[in-house]
């Protein structure tokens, strides 16, 4: 009795975390999150016009997925499509990361 009400609860707890995961909330704090991260990027390598237009790119991607989660369509989604943008979306912030990681430094002089 008390395995099968175990399993039951733990069913219900994946399936509530799933559930926050691909909840439109979730999808406009990520991408919320990634047009900071390319702002912040932007300013890293100012000189490099081809990493700029990428930049501004993400960041318009990101500001239009704000605004479509925010539609009530969004959520006719089926969840395996909302997976796989989920998924995309912590690649790119994972690259962008990366690439803020990989800044070269300011200045020469020791702090």
């Amino acid at each position: 009795m008390w395995t099968w009400m175990r399993a039951k609860w733990r069913a219900v707890a994946q399936w509530r975390r799933k559930a926050r995961e691909i909840h439109p909330e979730t999808f406009r704090a990520m991408a919320g999150e990634l047009a900071e991260l390319a702002e912040v990027a932007s300013k890293i390598r100012p000189e490099e016009q081809a990493f700029l237009l990428k930049i501004r790119r993400i960041r318009q991607e990101m500001l239009e997925l704000r605004q479509m989660s925010a539609r009530p369509e969004f959520r006719l989604l089926p969840p395996k499509k909302r997976y796989e943008l989920r998924e995309s979306l912590l690649s790119s912030r994972e690259q962008l990361l990366k690439t803020l990681s990989d800044a070269p430094v300011v200045t020469t002089t020791r702090q």
